[in-house]
């Protein structure tokens, strides 16, 4: 394997190739050996761009969120809501086990970015800001959760859960039912937001 290339290793490449790993293997199955491999590299020159595969999954979740379209601030709160769950759940469920990275470490540049997004256009919504960051929370929490469920969905098979696949059931229909349960309850909760209610 060759110690050097021309042209030289750049880490952007490193994680474009990761990102195609991690859609073929999922998270759990890919290895910085995988990875230099897949570049042509040696596992001694990976490592001198990225420290360790912790260091690389943080890099490769910074530019699976930077992917997702932020929607236009001119939709109301709750709309955008659903187009921006939408844009996170179709980018996360291309590459299975990144959505569980996230849910069982929150302090992630990507995770705080998401929810720092989700904030600001609530707040701009006219939601003060403890409502704001609580709905985030409660948002970015279920749409984590909820891929990482189902990206396994062989063990749920395997599991004494009530047969969903018998009702014609598949996982978007559980994503978007508990997205319009969370934004009906923070209707129900908070009303009509200050900044909607003086645009009428």
């Amino acid at each position: 394997m060759p110690s050097h290339r021309d042209p030289p290793l750049t880490v952007d490449e490193i994680v474009a190739t990761t990102l195609t790993l991690t859609a073929e293997v999922g998270l759990d199955a890919l290895t910085m050996r995988a990875v230099a491999t897949a570049l042509e590299v040696t596992a001694t020159a990976l490592y001198h761009h990225v420290a360790s595969k912790d260091a690389l999954v943080e890099l490769v979740l910074d530019a699976v969120v930077e992917g997702v379209d932020t929607p236009h601030a001119d939709l109301s709160w709750d709309q955008w809501l659903i187009e921006y769950h939408d844009g996170l759940w179709n980018r996360l469920r291309a590459y299975r086990g990144l959505a569980r990275h996230l849910l069982e470490r929150p302090s992630t540049r990507a995770g705080a970015a998401v929810r720092r997004t989700t904030v600001e256009m609530l707040t701009a919504k006219g939601f003060e800001e403890r409502d704001a960051l609580l709905a985030a929370a409660t948002f970015h929490t279920y749409l984590l959760g909820r891929l990482a469920v189902d990206a396994f969905p062989e063990e749920i098979a395997r599991s004494h859960e009530p047969s969903w696949r018998s009702q014609g059931l598949v996982a978007g229909d559980y994503t978007a039912h508990g997205l319009q349960v969370i934004i009906a309850g923070l209707r129900f909760l908070y009303g009509t937001p200050a900044a909607q209610r003086h645009s009428h």
